[in-house]
């Protein structure tokens, strides 16, 4: 099995790509998942990283089984996408490479904003989704544990995670660059997700006082609107408020937009010429983008944040170069000890299996000859002998997991030499 990382994300990819491979719901993603497993084979494992920002599959993959099979049955999940539309926005990574994107991606490192801390909550989540699948195992798991370790260890060893932008700060600077100020300004929330939730607080700590949230789920819309001090609506019932808002922030779950041009040339027209700011974080998008064209209408969607990251200070960069590093050692480090289990494991249990067939040989012989010895007596001689074979395999164990950790050329035919010694036939495929 080989560690393989398959995907696109905003370095690469525009909104308008990146929206067509989104999977905008829980019920998508777990059969994509299992769809992915089923072209891994049995022992294959697969977990779907699915942002705003990123769409990217972590597979243990068997060696017969190529990033091109992935990424067609990826985007063959993905709504039947036909793979030609979109393999040129897809990057490959393996092994030692797999590693080290996930951490950096874990840690912030490859956000859109720097350092912005919501990625660990959903890596987290799109692990959490795959495990109760059950589309991970003992690759899997242990690598995304270790990420999440990894980017806790950089968040608290540097300063990348402390007053780090995030989308809701940006939004808020956007909006102030518009209004000027955003004193008694209107908010309406469509979608009541922690984006939105964080957007609008940055908002309302900058002035806006007004707030009306939508969602379709009625409960959870007057949950968000009573943190804010704000009114739930009917989710069917927003068009009819777009009029009295000033900012909409969009941030649902729909396959599709859900918000018009028609709908907001309406509203703009009982504004009397006030400006309309409308921020679109959702992924696929949920404002249609001709919006925009509309007089007195300013419409950002999630890549329109760039400008504001382009403006973030040199020293957050160096903190994300001390970061950098941190994930970098790591990555090594794990990348060591996964080489290590993929090729010492199986060679270690077919040593300790060998030397166990063994014993197991002589306590028989043992048991012919000394038939009258009691049962208590033979688990005295049985643990005896366990005692030996352990103390026996300890230094042959430890070499071999040396070796296998060195993976050097040399090192990989001391294990060959193993093999041999112990009879356990034709040297392993060896790990990338």
């Amino acid at each position: 099995m080989r560690l393989l990382m398959v995907g696109l994300a905003h370095q690469t990819a525009p909104v308008e790509v990146r929206e067509r491979l989104a999977f905008s719901s829980s019920a998508a993603l777990a059969q994509a998942l299992l769809s992915l497993k089923e072209t891994l084979g049995p022992a294959g494992e697969c977990v779907l990283l699915s942002t705003c920002n990123r769409t990217e599959l972590y597979a243990a993959a068997p060696e017969d089984v190529s990033a091109q099979d992935c990424i067609v049955r990826l985007t063959e999940a993905a709504h039947g996408l036909p793979a030609d539309d979109l393999e040129d926005y897809f990057e490959e990574r393996r092994g030692h490479r797999a590693v080290e994107h996930l951490f950096r991606v874990t840690a912030g490192l490859e956000s859109m904003i720097l350092g912005e801390p919501d990625i660990v909550r959903q890596v987290k989540t799109a692990y959490a989704q795959a495990s109760d699948v059950g589309t991970t195992g003992p690759t899997l798991n242990p690598l995304f544990h270790r990420a999440l370790s990894v980017a806790k260890r950089a968040r608290t060893e540097t300063q990348l995670g402390r007053g780090a932008f995030s989308v809701g700060h940006a939004a808020a600077e956007m909006a102030e660059s518009i209004f000027g100020s955003l004193a008694g300004r209107s908010i309406l929330i469509l979608g009541a997700g922690d984006m939105s939730e964080a957007t609008a607080r940055h908002l309302a700590a900058s002035g806006a006082n007004s707030v009306l949230v939508a969602n379709r789920t009625f409960d959870r819309a007057a949950h968000l609107a009573e943190s804010l001090n704000g009114r739930a609506i009917s989710y069917d019932a927003f068009p009819n408020h777009l009029a009295q808002a000033d900012i909409v922030i969009a941030s649902t779950a729909a396959p599709h937009t859900i918000v018009h041009k028609p709908m907001v040339a309406d509203a703009v027209k009982s504004r009397r010429r006030r400006p309309l700011f409308l921020i679109d974080i959702a992924v696929p998008r949920d404002i249609d983008a001709d919006v925009a064209d509309l007089d007195g209408v300013y419409l950002y969607n999630i890549d329109d944040l760039r400008a504001v990251v382009d403006a973030d200070s040199a020293e957050r960069r160096q903190e994300a170069e001390r970061a950098a590093a941190i994930v970098h050692n790591e990555a090594v480090t794990f990348s060591a000890w996964l080489r290590t289990q993929r090729a010492a494991a199986p060679l270690v249990s077919g040593v300790r299996a060998k030397m166990d067939t063994i014993k197991q040989e002589e306590l028989q012989r043992l048991r012919q000859r000394l038939a009258h010895l009691s049962p208590e007596e033979w688990q005295v001689i049985e643990a005896a002998f366990t005692s030996t074979v352990n103390k026996i395999a300890h230094a042959p164990t430890v070499k071999i997991k040396d070796y296998a950790a060195d993976g050097s050329e040399a090192a990989e035919n001391k294990l060959d030499t193993v093999r041999e010694v112990f009879g356990l036939g034709a040297a392993e495929e060896r790990a990338p």
